[in-house]
C-alpha cells in the first residue's frame, strides 16, 4: 500500500516551524530547547458486543428507516432492504410501496419512532415501535388524506400507534420478517 503525502501539509508544516522560531536555526541564547515528552500510550479498549437484544434493535431502527425513505420516494432500494427484512414484511412493503405509485399516494416528513425493550423468543425477538406519525403527511393525489388513518371499525387511528415488529435470524442476522399494529392498545 502506498501511502500519500500531501504537498500542502508539507508546506503547511513548513510554515508552522518557520513562524514558531521551531527551525533549528534559532540565535537567541535565552530559548533553551526541551525535550519533548511522548504521549502516554492510551490502553485500546475493546467495545462490549453487543447483545442479540441489542442487534436486533439495530437492525428494526435501520428497517424502519428504509421503510420511511421507501415511503417518501415511492420506490424501494433492494441493496437497503435485503440486508434488513424478510418474509411477510419484504413483500408487504413492496406491496404497499407499489399500491402508492398506483393510487398516486405521497408520504411528506418524518415519522417518530420509539422502541421498547426487544423480547427475546429464542428464535424471534418482538419489538414494539411507538410510531408517532404527527410530522408526516399522506397525500392521495395531492389532496391531504383525511382522515389520515383508520381502525378497522372506521374511527381515526390513534397516533401515535403501537407496532409490533417479529425479528428472526436470516442467515444469521436478525431481519424484520413481520409487523402487528396493535390498533386497539395505546403506546
Amino acid at each position: 500500500m502506498r501511502k500519500h503525502h500531501s504537498v500542502l501539509g508539507g508546506v503547511a508544516l513548513a510554515l508552522a516551524l518557520a513562524l514558531s522560531g521551531c527551525g533549528g536555526d534559532d540565535t537567541d541564547p535565552e530559548v533553551k530547547e526541551t525535550p519533548s515528552e511522548s504521549p502516554s500510550p492510551t490502553p485500546t479498549s475493546t467495545p462490549t458486543p453487543m447483545t442479540p437484544e441489542e442487534k436486533a434493535a439495530a437492525q428494526l431502527e435501520a428497517y424502519l428507516e428504509v421503510r420511511d425513505i421507501a415511503y417518501r420516494k415511492r420506490t424501494i432500494d433492494f441493496k437497503t432492504l435485503n440486508p434488513v427484512a424478510t418474509g411477510d414484511e419484504f413483500l408487504q412493503l413492496q406491496h404497499a410501496v407499489a399500491s402508492m405509485s398506483l393510487k398516486k399516494v405521497t408520504v411528506e416528513g418524518e415519522y417518530t419512532h420509539t422502541l421498547d425493550e426487544p423480547r427475546n423468543r429464542g428464535k424471534e425477538m418482538l419489538i414494539i415501535d411507538c410510531e408517532d406519525r404527527t410530522g408526516v403527511t399522506w397525500k392521495n393525489d395531492g389532496a391531504v388524506r383525511q382522515p389520515d388513518f383508520t381502525d378497522p371499525k372506521g374511527k381515526p387511528l390513534r397516533n401515535p400507534a403501537p407496532v409490533e415488529y417479529t425479528l428472526v435470524k436470516d442467515k444469521g442476522v436478525w431481519k424484520v420478517s413481520d409487523s402487528d399494529l396493535l390498533w386497539d392498545q395505546p403506546c
